[in-house]
């Protein structure tokens, strides 16, 4: 299935350019748009915080400084992605929204094939980070693939795919399977379980599917602790790209949920295809 839209996150960190970068690499493939959303959360600028009595001129200011920081990072990051864009001679729009950035981003991805963010920052423009959840809730609250990319961008060759049998782990699967977003060399499906049989026997569900999709492919059992198995493996293997279900009930699925989410975002230095 061909990419006809693809949301690229406008934030003020140096992952917007990798994002920018490949989302043009991506369009250029498909004959794709490219869409930049920008979004001024207010909880960004102004944290719901108790001010101290008689801290509130103080507060006052802080709250200005904040707002000013947001508009200017904000202009900055808009300027740099139309001169990338146009560079690319890609087609594109940008939007600006003032709102709740998980909601901004999750409503554009309604209509739209993919979104592509920087892995840590998705519009924070040097002031308050998002939880390290954020990209979790987008991508249950949307059901579209998100990349998240690090930074510099990469070429994507070697793609290690994170697959368990569960719904979210399978719909990952199925949309690097079905988006024309990358040509990799080489797809490796990987998981973790204590009965090896089983594991072989997802393995060979996930590679026979890959394989239908014209994919070069190959399988693994990975042993120990899968968050903590799935990045050193990743890291040794030297892949591009790892694939996985943003929501589950069990092994890798879990990737992205409560404090494995943060391990996972925070150490990773491989970009990340996730679905939920």
């Amino acid at each position: 299935m061909a990419l006809k839209r693809v949301i690229v996150a406008l934030g003020g960190s140096e992952y917007m350019e990798a994002a920018v970068a490949e989302a043009c690499q991506i369009a250029a493939r498909n004959g794709a748009e490219i869409v930049g959303i920008a979004v001024l959360d207010e909880t960004l600028v102004d944290p719901a915080e108790p001010s101290p009595m008689g801290a509130g001129s103080a507060a006052a200011d802080l709250r200005s400084e904040r707002q000013r920081k947001v508009e200017t990072g904000m202009s900055d990051a808009i300027d740099r992605f139309e001169s990338m864009v146009e560079a690319a001679g890609i087609p594109h729009r940008t939007q600006k929204v003032v709102g709740d950035a998980q909601e901004a981003l999750a409503g554009a991805l309604r209509l739209a094939d993919l979104a592509i963010v920087g892995i840590r920052h998705a519009f924070d423009y040097g002031t308050i980070a998002h939880p390290d959840d954020f990209l979790g809730r987008v991508a249950r609250a949307s059901g579209r693939p998100i990349l998240a990319m690090t930074s510099p961008a990469r070429r994507i060759d070697r793609v290690l795919v994170a697959y368990d049998g569960s719904a979210a782990s399978a719909d990952a699967l199925r949309a690097f399977a079905v988006l024309n977003a990358f040509g990799p060399s080489v797809v490796r499906v990987v998981n973790c379980s204590d009965e090896r049989s089983a594991s072989e026997d997802l393995l060979e569900d996930g590679m026979s599917y890959l394989r239908l999709h014209g994919h070069t492919v190959e399988g693994l059992v990975l042993d120990g602790e899968p968050s903590v198995a799935l990045l050193e493996h990743a890291e040794a293997w030297s892949a591009d790209l790892l694939v996985m279900g943003a929501v589950g009930r069990r092994g890798l699925s879990r990737l992205l949920l409560g404090d494995t989410a943060s391990s996972m975002l925070a150490r990773s230095d491989i970009p990340l295809l996730i679905r939920s």
